[in-house]
C-alpha cells in the first residue's frame, strides 16, 4: 500500500526503451496478462471511498492524461478552455461508451467529480480548491475553482476517475463491492473481484480508444513480495511493481527496469505527540538519521533527499543551479552523530527516550524500520518496531493521526507540480483523518504560501514561494525525507513495456502500453 495514492516526479522525463531480460516465462500465453499485487485492499473498489485503484485504472480513465513527459493531455476529455483564470470548460468526446454499451455524457462526469469531492472520502482534499461542477450541455462540462489554482490542471489528469452515474445511484451501499463493482469507459471490464486472491478481467470490445491488444488480464493478490518474486519466477506472473527492488530481482531470478524516482521516503513525526512535539527531538532524529545506509537497506534504486519538494519538481520552475543554491542554504540534516546528541541535549529529554515505531508487513518497510530504529538507538532514542499486516496497518488511516505519532512510509509524487507535496503533507487541512498530513503539522504561514504558490502560474514567483516555505519546514522538521526512489518493473519475457517511464504505474490506462512480443 502507497502510504500516499497520490502524486509524483523523476530526475529525468525519458522513456525508457528497455524491456526486462530474463525471468517470468510466458506460461498462460500472451493472450493473459498476469499481473501481480502486493498489499491491495481489493473489499472495495469505488474510485472514491476504496483503496483498489489498480482495479479502477484498467476499468476507469480520468478526463484528462499525463503523457510520459508529465504534459497534461486530452483523454476523456478532447480540449479545455479557460474562460478565466478559476474557470476550467472541458469538452468531452462525443461517441464515447460505457462498457453496458450506453453513452457517456456530461451527466456522469459531474457525478463522478461530485461524488469524488465528498469530504466522506480520504481523497476530498484533491477537490478542496473546487467550488462547482456544473453539466452545461450533454458534451460540456465547467469546474469552477474557489480561486485560480495551477493544481487543478494536474488533478484532472490523475484524479477523478469517471464512472456511470446510472450504476451508482442504482447501488448506492455496495457501489465498487464485489458482485457490483464499477462500470467505466476504460480499456477493460471487471469480470470477477475477490478480496482475498484478485480480479479477472476482459477486454471492452467498444473501447473508444480502438481495439484492446490483450484479451484477458489477471490481477493476482500476494501476501508479500517475496511469495509474488517466486510466483515470477516459476512464471505465474507476467507484471510486478516491486518496491523492495534487491530482494525481488534475487528471489526472481530476474533484472528489474527502473524509471527515476516518483517515491519520496520519509520519517514522519507527529508535532501534536510528547515527545516528537520538542523540535529539538526532531531535529535530533533528523541529524541521527544515516540516509545512504537506509537506502542501501530499503532495496537501492534512489538517491538521498533533503527537501519535501524534491529537487526534480523545483527544476520544473527554476534552474538546476537556483534548485541547487537553494538547497544548499537549507537546513540539510546530513547524518552527523555529535550534532544530533547536542540537538537531543537541548530538549526535554535529554537522556533518551523509548517509544513504538509501528509498520507494516510490505516490501522493506520492515528491515528499513528496523534500520532508522537502530540508528535512532545511537542517541538514546530506543524504538521497539510493531510489525502489523497491511490490512491492520490500513485501518489506522481512518484513525486519528496521533494514534501512529512516528512512522516510516513513503510518498508518490505523480505530477511536476511542486505544490503537490506541501499540499498533501503539509497543510493543515491535509491534516485530517484519513489524509496524509501524518505529522498533524498545523503553520498559519505555511497555508498562506501554499495558497500563494497555487495561485500564479509565474516560475518565478511560484519559487520564491516555495523557497520560503522550505525554510520554515526545514527549521520546523515534521518531517524528515530520506530519498527519492525509483520506479521498477518487473515483466516476463513474453511481454514489452517500451515507454515505462516516471508517470507510468500511477495513471491510467497503462495497460495498455504493454504489448505481447
Amino acid at each position: 500500500m502507497s502510504a500516499a495514492p497520490l502524486v509524483a516526479v523523476a530526475a529525468a522525463f525519458s522513456l525508457l526503451a528497455s524491456a526486462c531480460a530474463g525471468g517470468g516465462a510466458a506460461g498462460s500465453g500472451t493472450d493473459h496478462l498476469r499481473v501481480g499485487i502486493v498489499g491491495a485492499d481489493l473489499s472495495n473498489v469505488d474510485p472514491a471511498g476504496g483503496f483498489a485503484l489498480q482495479v479502477d485504472s484498467y476499468v476507469l480513465e480520468f478526463l484528462m492524461k499525463l503523457s510520459p513527459q508529465g504534459k497534461v493531455e486530452p483523454n476523456l476529455a478532447e480540449s479545455v478552455d479557460r474562460p478565466d483564470p478559476a474557470t476550467y470548460v472541458y469538452h468531452l468526446r462525443h461517441g464515447v461508451k460505457f462498457s453496458d454499451g450506453t453513452e457517456m455524457t456530461s451527466a456522469d462526469v459531474a457525478n463522478s467529480l461530485d461524488y469524488a469531492r465528498n469530504p466522506k472520502f480520504p481523497d476530498s482534499s484533491k477537490y478542496s480548491a473546487v467550488k462547482s461542477v456544473e453539466a452545461r450541455d450533454q458534451y460540456t462540462v465547467a469546474v469552477t475553482l474557489k480561486a485560480p489554482d495551477v493544481s487543478w490542471e494536474y488533478t484532472s489528469a490523475t484524479a477523478g476517475y469517471i464512472f456511470q452515474k446510472k450504476h451508482q445511484q442504482e447501488h448506492p451501499a455496495d457501489f465498487g463491492k464485489p458482485g457490483v463493482g464499477v462500470v467505466g469507459t476504460g480499456p477493460y471490464v471487471l469480470k470477477s473481484l475477490d478480496p482475498t486472491t484478485g480480479a479477472e478481467f476482459t477486454a471492452n470490445s467498444g473501447y473508444w480508444g480502438g481495439k484492446v491488444s490483450i484479451p484477458t488480464v489477471s490481477l493476482t493478490m500476494f501476501a508479500d513480495e517475496t511469495s509474488e518474486a517466486l510466483a515470477f519466477r516459476a512464471g505465474q506472473v507476467d507484471v510486478a511493481f516491486p518496491a523492495y527492488a534487491r530482494g525481488f530481482e534475487s528471489s526472481a531470478d530476474t533484472k528489474l527496469v527502473s524509471a527515476p524516482g516518483t517515491k519520496q521516503g520519509m520519517f514522519t513525526m507527529n508535532v501534536q505527540v510528547a515527545p516528537w512535539n520538542d523540535v529539538h527531538v526532531r531535529r535530533a532524529v533528523a541529524y541521527a538519521l544515516n540516509r545512504e545506509e537506509i537506502i542501501k537497506v530499503a532495496g537501492g534504486g534512489a538517491a538521498p533527499d533533503y527537501t519535501i519538494i524534491p529537487p526534480a519538481q523545483l527544476q520544473s520552475i527554476a534552474s538546476k543551479s537556483d534548485v541547487d543554491a537553494l538547497i544548499a542554504s537549507l537546513p540539510s540534516y546530513k547524518s552527523d552523530l555529535d550534532k544530533a546528541k547536542q540537538e537531543l541535549a537541548q530538549s526535554a529529554h535529554p537522556q533518551g527516550f523509548d517509544a513504538t515505531l509501528e509498520t507494516y508487513n510490505y516490501g522493506s518497510f520492515v528491515t528499513t524500520s528496523q534500520a532508522i530504529a537502530g540508528q535512532l538507538a545511537k542517541i538514546g532514542i530506543k524504538l521497539k518496531v510493531k510489525v502489523d499486516s497491511v490490512a491492520e496497518f490500513t485501518k489506522t488511516m481512518s484513525q486519528p493521526h496521533t494514534t501512529v505519532p512516528i512512522q516510516y512510509t513513503f510518498f508518490n509524487n505523480s505530477t511536476p507540480d511542486p505544490g503537490a507535496m506541501p499540499q498533501l503533507a503539509l497543510h493543515s487541512d491535509s491534516a485530517a483523518i484519513g489524509l496524509n498530513n501524518f505529522s498533524d503539522y498545523k503553520n498559519a504561514k505555511v497555508d498562506d504560501l501554499i495558497k500563494q504558490g497555487a495561485s500564479t502560474a509565474d516560475p518565478a514567483q511560484r519559487f520564491s514561494v516555495y523557497s520560503q516555505l522550505l525554510k520554515i519546514v526545514g527549521d520546523d522538521v515534521p518531517v524528515v525525507p530520506l530519498y527519492a526512489g525509483d520506479n521498477h518493473l518487473a515483466i516476463s519475457d513474453a511481454f514489452t513495456w517500451p515507454t515505462f517511464n516516471t508517470y507510468s504505474t500511477d495513471h491510467t490506462p497503462y495497460i495498455l502500453e504493454i504489448k505481447a512480443k
